[in-house]
């Protein structure tokens, strides 16, 4: 039996550093361990992560963690990721990254929105998310990829958001979360993607690089036997994939159903206010802007 009370482990590959917590389940924080993120400008408004160095920094944090918290192993009872939200992290039939990772903070799509929004309805494609069109978003990095990087494309199997990325390294199972699927691809009434927003984005001939998607509060995976010889912790550990780091914030904050009307504002990479609502009361603006978080 392991030395100590039971612990959980919340893992943030956010925008400017990479923290994991160790936390009793009370909620008590026991110790803390994090490292600079890493990522390049580039030319065009480019901004990319090199994707296994992502993964080998968030197991240099849990390493940490365990050197710090005496039979951390033997006591952790999950692990939840989370991440950075938006971008595009490609990788192959075989697990390879495709190039490097696009960050939310890549603008290079910005003339392909600015072209839609000009020339197209976007209405039904809003209606659908809830959430403005912007460079930033997966759709249309997809969309940019297809015509500038179509080769690196077509080599994908998979499009991962970041957290995505490192729960695929970290189970082996290519999954994504509602709350992304929301406002990237889908309809936030049914957390499920939507045809309809795919087609307008331009990208039904790339459906099959969207992976399932997999509710974190209600199924996890375990932690495969080579993520624990690089992390340190015991393989079958429980994972849970979170949603992205905005909305994981909010309900740390205690914004969440129970708490309709309650708010909350972040101030970080990125500057937010999220406020909670129930998906039958949301009322879109006239212009296509802002987030639905399901």
């Amino acid at each position: 039996m392991a030395s100590g009370s039971p612990l959980v482990i919340g893992l943030d590959a956010g925008t400017s550093a990479i923290k994991a917590v160790a936390f009793e389940l009370d909620g008590r924080e026991v110790a803390l361990a994090h490292r600079r993120n890493q990522w390049q400008a580039g030319a065009d408004g480019a901004a990319t992560q090199e994707m296994r160095r992502t993964f080998a920094d968030v197991c240099a944090v849990l390493q940490e963690l365990v050197a710090t918290v005496p039979n951390l192993a033997d006591r952790v009872v999950a692990l939840g990721v989370t991440g950075q939200g938006d971008g595009c992290w490609l990788i192959d039939a075989a697990g390879e990254p495709v190039g490097d990772g696009l960050l939310w903070l890549d603008t290079r799509a910005a003339g392909l929105v600015a072209n839609h929004l000009a020339h197209t309805d976007d209405r039904p494609r809003f209606a659908a998310t809830g959430t403005g069109l912007t460079a930033c978003q997966q759709g249309p990095q997809l969309a940019w990829l297809s015509a500038h990087e179509p080769e690196r494309v077509a080599r994908a199997a998979t499009a991962f958001h970041c957290k995505d990325y490192l729960y695929f390294r970290l189970t082996d199972r290519r999954v994504t979360d509602p709350c992304e699927t929301a406002f990237s691809f889908g309809n936030f009434r049914t957390r499920a993607y939507d045809d309809t927003v795919i087609e307008a984005l331009g990208l039904t001939a790339l459906r099959h690089l969207l992976p399932p998607i997999v509710d974190g509060t209600v199924e996890t995976d375990r932690l495969s036997d080579a993520a624990a010889a690089a992390t340190g912790l015991k393989p079958g550990t429980p994972v849970a994939l979170g949603y992205l780091d905005a909305a994981c914030t909010a309900l740390g904050a205690g914004v969440y159903a129970g708490g309709q009307g309650y708010g909350c504002t972040i101030l970080g990479s990125t500057g937010v206010h999220l406020r909670a609502t129930a998906a039958d009361a949301v009322i879109l603006p006239p212009e296509p802007t802002g987030y639905v978080l399901v």
